[in-house]
């Protein structure tokens, strides 16, 4: 009977020695997978709202247009003496934001001149602005304007001039 007892102890002290040494050399642990999925951001040229400098009439110096990044923008020659027409009123480029309600997001509008053309020659638009800066959170003010500088040279050819430029929209 001693025997059996010592042959039961000797089991036990073995199997509890690999066991507690397997708990050494490994280790497992559950860990928690998720995910979230949001509302895809999405942009709108609202009622396809252009940036519109509107009618000019050349003048002797080179000058300069601006658009406000506002609802209705006031007729605003920066510089030089050309006279935008009053009977074609100016627009900003405007533009709806919808989304992850309160989920932050950028606004990326161009850094570098772009052009509008009638087929041969070409004006240039630089500092673009946004009446949103750079972003804000979806439900804030989820519509926005984006204006711009319009360089007239004197040496401008009377036509009609266009072209497009890139907004951009992403969550943050």
């Amino acid at each position: 009977m001693k025997k059996v007892i010592l042959t039961v102890v000797a089991i036990a002290a073995f199997v509890l020695t690999a066991a507690a040494a397997d708990n050494v050399a490994n280790k497992t642990l559950s860990v928690q997978s998720k995910a979230r999925i949001i509302t895809p951001i999405t942009l709108a040229n609202t009622g396809s709202q252009a940036l519109d400098f509107g009618v000019i009439a050349r003048g002797a110096a080179n000058s300069t247009i601006v658009v406000g990044s506002v609802a209705s923008p006031s007729i605003l020659v920066a510089s030089g003496d050309a006279v935008v027409l009053t009977s074609a009123p100016q627009t900003a480029a405007k533009f709806t934001v919808t989304g992850e309600n309160a989920k932050t997001y950028a606004i990326t509008i161009p850094s570098t001149a772009q052009t509008i053309t009638d087929g041969t020659n070409t004006l240039s638009i630089t500092g673009f602005t946004c009446s949103n800066g750079t972003g804000t959170a979806i439900g804030t003010n989820d519509v926005f304007y984006v204006g711009g500088t319009l360089t007239v040279p004197l040496t401008a050819i009377a036509s009609t001039y266009a072209g497009t430029f890139n907004v951009t929209v992403a969550y943050n």
